[in-house]
């Protein structure tokens, strides 16, 4: 039975991996996880090399198979690097082997063309004869390389150690055999692709337990992303009242934690924790503010950044920003009032940039002018006159422009505080808005 290729037991095989190759891509379809996408592919191009035998009495599928035989294990072994970089992260971790694999697939899918040629050229039993000597030396490579990636310790990495070195042995063994005869290296009374079939076999029992611990390693990690949103969502009231304090506006707050779910949902692990992770350390410095009459010019300029941050990620960065300041006024001591740029920024990006078609610009500019400081936030967004809900934004825009200049009076007294706002479009000088705010570098309180 073992000798015939045509029997069931080498059915069943390939029966279970293309029953594999399709319950995969399935999965990839529903949860868009790549890893699930290559490893599907690598198998097709198992299933493909597998089905050789099938065909062998029809002359004209045989011939195709000599073409296809050798390039696409090539090709599968391409999407097989692609799913161990996804496993193990290395882009994340191993950011030089990671760079490697890539030139590695490079070579592969050279030598798939170059074994083609051959075919083309020669015929099958040299690409047969090339093979024999290939083989070996990709194989240490391979092992060699996965030996290097276990250092880590991680179930994934001892999983693919395990499948890839016994896989790797019987391919060899099938490769020689073709190559050298079937009773080269030792005799069974077995089929050459006997040893790749139990090899195969083998590595997918492996990585079946391999992908069942990533698809729980994924879960959790999408849980704690979750639980990061609901402690997020659990500070909401303080916030409002935060940024009420503050004058932030409480729809930030609210499409931000929108935005963080919304990642969550397409599975966007890496920019929901980014996102997570800048938007804590907003709010922590929005919190520690609080109840300060002053912050350095400094912080207030790493809230102000970080806020327009987070904003370009919410808004899949449709805008650049330029933040420019005097370099007398970094290296001062200088205090200003907590958040004073804050409702400006934020009419700029919501009702000037986001409804920009085209390259959108920010740009923040702090002078130092003389006993002043001179702050600048230009944007070329839609102007004023151009703004959808004009009503409802006019109101928005006086309460945030009263609640900061009656803030910063308070400190500067009245008559050294100005608030300038221009529509450059409706002046036709140029496009968007600028905000003007000059008061005082003495901080009196």
């Amino acid at each position: 039975m073992l000798q015939d290729i045509h029997s069931i037991f080498y059915s069943w095989i390939r029966g279970g991996i293309l029953l594999l190759l399709l319950y995969h891509f399935i999965f990839y379809l529903k949860n868009r996880e790549k890893i699930y996408l290559f490893y599907s592919i690598y198998l097709l191009g198992v299933f493909v090399f597998l089905m050789r035998d099938v065909f062998i009495d029809n002359p004209c599928v045989a011939k195709v198979y000599e073409y296809l035989f050798f390039p696409v294990q090539f090709i599968a072994f391409v999407f097989y690097i692609q799913f161990t970089r996804a496993v193990i992260n290395t882009r994340k971790f191993f950011q030089l082997w990671d760079k490697a694999a890539g030139y590695s697939n490079i070579i592969l899918l050279v030598l798939a063309v170059f074994l083609l040629g051959v075919q083309i050229l020669y015929g099958f039993e040299y690409q047969l004869e090339i093979m024999s000597y290939i083989a070996p030396v990709f194989s240490v490579t391979m092992l060699l390389t996965l030996m290097f990636i276990t250092i880590v310790e991680t179930v994934e990495g001892i999983y693919l150690m395990i499948g890839s070195i016994i896989f790797l042995l019987l391919a060899n063994v099938t490769v020689m055999k073709l190559a050298r005869g079937t009773d080269y290296l030792f005799s069974f009374p077995v089929h050459s692709m006997f040893y790749y079939f139990i090899g195969i076999l083998i590595q997918t029992i492996i990585y079946a337990m391999l992908l069942a611990d990533t698809f729980k390693r994924i879960e959790e990690e999408k849980s704690k992303v979750e639980l990061n949103l609901l402690k997020k969502s659990s500070q909401l009231y303080e916030l409002k009242m935060t940024a009420f304090k503050n004058q932030m506006n409480p729809h930030f707050l609210f499409n931000s934690l929108n935005s963080i779910n919304n990642f969550v949902i397409q599975n966007k692990k890496e920019v929901a924790s980014d996102y997570i992770t800048k938007f804590s350390r907003l709010i922590r410095k929005v919190l520690q503010t609080t109840e300060k009459v002053s912050i350095p010019l400094e912080e207030e300029l790493r809230i102000a950044e970080l806020y327009i941050k987070i904003e370009q990620v919410r808004l899949r960065n449709s805008f650049t920003y330029k933040i420019e300041v005097d370099e007398s006024l970094r290296n001062s001591n200088l205090e200003v009032v907590p958040l004073y740029m804050q409702p400006f920024l934020e009419n700029a990006i919501w009702h000037g940039l986001s409804l920009n078609e085209g390259k959108s610009i920010l740009h923040v500019k702090i002078e130092d002018n003389g006993e002043f400081i001179l702050t600048e936030i230009e944007d070329n967004g839609v102007g004023l006159s151009n703004s959808i809900n004009k009503k409802d934004n006019l109101e928005r825009k006086s309460y945030g422009i009263k609640t900061v200049k009656n803030r910063m009076e308070l400190i500067y007294k009245k008559e050294n505080v100005q608030i300038i706002i221009e529509d450059l479009t409706k002046m036709k000088r140029g496009k968007g808005t600028r905000v003007s705010v000059l008061f005082p570098k003495e901080f009196k309180v």
